[in-house]
């Protein structure tokens, strides 16, 4: 077990066998990062049986930041589970993690997200050798209907016309038209269009959140020339020559101008793929589009295809 210093700058400590696993110190301090080493070997001889879930959590995070998209969520799922930090992964029983979520005061969807990285953090915690096996986690509260809101063609215009600021004006556009998530879109430069066969690539994403080369009609191509030739960055997405980190505060904005409430950026994606199938797009086209799997597109969007289940319903007719 030894100390290694990132080409960037960050302390690790590297254990296993022949050193191939590392957890961050998350400092450039060496001091610091002995006192981590120190803390990081106590834990390691400490039976596992004493190793608490707030430890855990925390060596997970500290495994995990270096490795994903998107730390703060699992920043965030921490201090949701701290009420369970000084228990043992034996004392996690269904009615300790019923209490826990009914305590939090939060949506179903947001107790079964931190759920997931509590989950998360103990398959970690096995395979880190920190404990022998993990519980058995089972949900605390029902599974969330899934939400079907989309924006008819008068609602999108209307938005639309909400938005003020090109920035916000040009996201929601490609956000319709090229059904890319937002990360994707946010994250676009100009090397990525292809001005010539009109395309954007909206690169290889994340885990299993796959993008993909989308065509662009010709209204976002032409929203598209008009944007770069104002760039004033390298990111398709910019206000005021830099890059932009989110919308979500300018897209709120807009649809309170449009009237439009239960509406998120994530919607213009759902919106986009659910005008597709109500216009008889094959679902195979869809998944293509959108970068995911025709069976996950099914499952979503052919309740929406003017085909769904007709060859059925005229099997089922008295009449010939």
């Amino acid at each position: 077990m030894q100390l290694w210093r990132h080409p960037n700058g960050v302390w690790y400590v590297r254990f296993g066998p022949r050193g191939r696993k590392r957890i961050s110190a998350q400092t450039t301090d060496r001091r610091d990062a002995e006192k981590f080493l120190a803390r990081f070997i106590a834990v390691q001889d400490v039976p596992t049986t004493k190793i608490t879930v707030a430890e855990i959590l925390a060596g997970y995070r500290a495994d995990a930041e270096a490795r994903v998209r998107s730390p703060q969520a699992i920043q965030h799922a921490e201090r949701a589970l701290t009420p369970l930090g000084p228990l043992f992964p034996n004392q996690l029983t269904p009615p300790t993690i019923r209490a826990w979520g009914a305590s939090l005061g939060v949506s179903n969807g947001t107790v079964l997200r931190h759920v997931g990285v509590l989950r998360a953090a103990l398959h970690w915690a096995v395979q880190s050798q920190w404990v022998a096996t993990a519980p058995h986690i089972s949900n605390p509260v029902p599974m969330p209907p899934p939400r079907d809101r989309w924006l008819t063609k008068d609602e999108a215009r209307a938005l639309l016309t909400g938005c003020t600021e090109p920035h916000v004006r040009l996201f929601v556009i490609l956000g319709l038209m090229t059904v890319a998530r937002m990360s994707a879109i946010l994250e676009a430069q100009w090397g990525q269009v292809d001005f010539e066969h009109q395309t954007i690539d909206y690169g290889t994403g994340w885990g299993n959140k796959r993008r993909a080369i989308v065509p662009l009609n010709d209204e976002a191509f032409r929203t598209l020339q008009a944007a770069h030739a104002l760039r004033s960055s390298d990111y398709v997405i910019e206000f005021r020559g830099n890059k932009v980190g989110t919308v979500k505060n300018g897209f709120a904005a807009a649809c309170r101008r449009a009237s439009l409430t239960g509406v998120t950026p994530h919607i213009l994606r759902h919106t986009g793929a659910t005008w597709m199938a109500l216009d008889g797009i094959p679902l195979a086209e869809i998944a293509r589009m959108l970068g995911d799997s025709e069976a996950t597109v099914e499952k979503v969007y052919a309740k929406h295809h003017p085909d769904y289940l007709r060859s059925a319903a005229r099997a089922l007719q008295l009449s010939s």
